[in-house]
């Protein structure tokens, strides 16, 4: 009996043991944070491309990410309007356009009667540099993302820079607290930043611009980095009909980028390139060995944005050989630049999280020629409609002042003239918006405002909607129609194929696991703040995922 409780109390006060040691352990995560964040956003990617070209991966790049850390499977933007800028925001905010207000690349300002730029502000000098459409700010954003609570956290201690030859992606994952965004200048091919975030660049950004590394990448040919014979069989063929290709030129490898340099006088195809991701991470690495990221008990904060996924999508799709090239390119780069974390600040004080800004939808010809259901509505041809039938329902005039990202702007002035009710109005137009191909419904920003959608795609469309920046009536199209307007055709949906991306979490204190269970962009955000022990983005409404942790 004695020793029945002898080894009773021994079993106990080893549980206590193991109890009490796991604690500290839980504990010392979180009282030592990591000293640098790291934030890949890789544009238009859709999570099917990690299982598609899998095969192709070498061993250190995207497989060994995945293999080593934790890797979230079910990982989505829930809301409509799936456009690069949106996507950005919702990563670094961790909430909905609803509340962070980028509804779109670009909207329709009612108040000034203008197309606004998610990240467009002129009012500021660009420096070294001028693009004609002016510089680029994040004062649109109007909530704070995790770069400005880590800035307010350590009372600017801490350093926050983003980079991206996209500038709008630069921008906006930045935040408004950020040391630098940092963007290429299309004219001669070398990295920027705007008078909102400094006088002057810092001297390394000049000496890294004169080594001249975009000549380097513009005199080379893009040619496939395998052969066409025997690889990329996860893509249609490098001749397939389904491609834009470089307008004029060719859409078949190779690619002679000096050639296009000079038809175009400038540097902006290297941004069509897989080496612009490549030129992106040279200029990252080179910021934290100049920028001194992650050497003090700070935790500092890089956000880089690989865009050449984007831009090439839009020239040859998603299933082009070209994109399958610019993928398996980039796993290259991020082995090299996982590697060099490793190497100067080493792996386990670095935290970094790999993800999307959205997908992006099959190119419509193929899915018809597949028997699908797609198809390309024609935006404004349908609101030139539109304007006749309430022209001839009420009277004639201008009825729609815009249409921009599927949302119809009525004309106040002319409603207020004429005394139609503002509800009926926006009744008639949803009912007459449904009749045209491709559209599956339409919502009118009186019921979205009167209603709770807690599930379906009237949710997403009311996670999208901004009632001082939407429109009166927000359209949603079929599966597989993407929207005209004007010259312009772009994919952004609600759909699966829009809305389901990549989430890895790598390095530092984090578990080697698969996580099936449903998760949100916007919970990024707020996972982080969670690690930090900081204060979420400000109107960040998602959650923290603790099972990333190494128990």
């Amino acid at each position: 009996m004695i020793f029945k409780k002898f080894f009773i109390q021994l079993f106990l006060l080893f549980t206590l043991l193991i109890l009490f040691t796991t604690g500290l352990k839980s504990q010392n995560q979180l009282v030592k944070p990591p000293k640098l964040v790291v934030g890949i956003v890789i544009e238009e990617m859709r999570y099917e491309m990690l299982l598609r070209y899998w095969d192709s991966f070498g061993e250190s790049g995207f497989k060994k990410i995945i293999d080593s850390g934790a890797f979230c499977t079910q990982v989505h933007h829930n809301y409509l309007i799936t456009e690069n800028a949106v996507g950005q925001a919702g990563i670094v905010t961790g909430t909905y356009p609803s509340y962070h207000g980028i509804i779109a690349n670009q909207w329709y300002d009612k108040l000034k009667d203008v197309i606004v730029e998610s990240a467009d502000e002129t009012g500021f000098e660009m420096i070294e540099g001028r693009l004609s459409s002016g510089t680029y700010t994040p004062k649109k954003l109007l909530a704070s993302t995790i770069g400005d609570e880590i800035k307010l956290a350590t009372n600017d201690s801490s350093k926050v820079i983003s980079i991206s030859m996209n500038p709008i992606s630069s921008v906006i994952s930045g935040g408004r607290l950020a040391d630098y965004a940092f963007w290429m200048n299309e004219k001669d091919g070398g990295w920027i930043s705007g008078g909102y975030y400094t006088d002057s660049l810092p001297d390394w950004v000049g000496e890294f611009n004169l080594k001249g590394f975009q000549d380097v990448y513009m005199r080379k040919n893009w040619a496939s980095m395998h052969s066409l014979s025997n690889n990329y069989k996860n893509s249609l063929p490098d001749d397939s009909d389904f491609e834009i290709g470089f307008r004029n030129y060719r859409y078949t490898f190779p690619y002679d980028l000096s050639y296009l340099k000079r038809r175009s006088g400038n540097y902006k195809y290297l941004k069509f390139t897989p080496f612009g991701n490549t030129y992106t991470k040279d200029f990252a690495i080179t910021s934290i060995i100049n920028e001194e990221l992650g050497k003090d008990e700070f935790t500092d904060f890089l956000n880089i944005s690989f865009s050449a996924s984007n831009y090439s999508g839009e020239l040859f799709g998603p299933r082009s050989v070209e994109i399958e090239d610019v993928f398996l390119r980039l796993d290259k780069d991020l082995e090299h630049l996982i590697s060099f974390l490793d190497n100067e600040i080493g792996i386990e004080n670095v935290l970094i999280y790999i993800t999307s800004d959205r997908g992006v939808s099959d190119v419509p010809e193929y899915l018809e020629y597949k028997k699908q259901n797609a198809g390309v509505f024609d935006g404004e041809k349908a609101v030139t409609l539109l304007n006749s039938y309430l022209s001839v329902l009420y009277q004639d005039g201008e009825w729609i002042k815009s249409y921009y990202s599927r949302q119809i702007y009525f004309n106040q002035s002319l409603i207020d003239q004429t005394g139609v009710d503002l509800e009926e109005l926006q009744k008639k137009v949803a009912n007459f918006m449904v009749q045209f191909s491709g559209v599956a419904n339409a919502l009118p920003a009186t019921i979205i405002n009167s209603t709770n959608f807690e599930s379906g795609i009237n949710n997403k469309i009311q996670n999208s909607f901004h009632q001082k920046r939407s429109g009166d009536v927000i359209i949603n199209l079929e599966p597989g129609w993407i929207e005209k307007n004007g010259y312009v055709t772009k994919s952004g949906s609600g759909y699966n194929y829009d809305t389901h991306v990549p989430l890895i979490w790598y390095g530092w204190e984090i578990a080697n696991k698969r996580i099936d269970a449903p998760i949100e962009i916007i919970d990024i955000a707020p996972t982080i703040a969670w690690i930090l022990k900081i204060t979420s983005p400000n109107a960040s409404i998602g959650n923290p995922i603790y099972n990333i942790i190494t128990e």
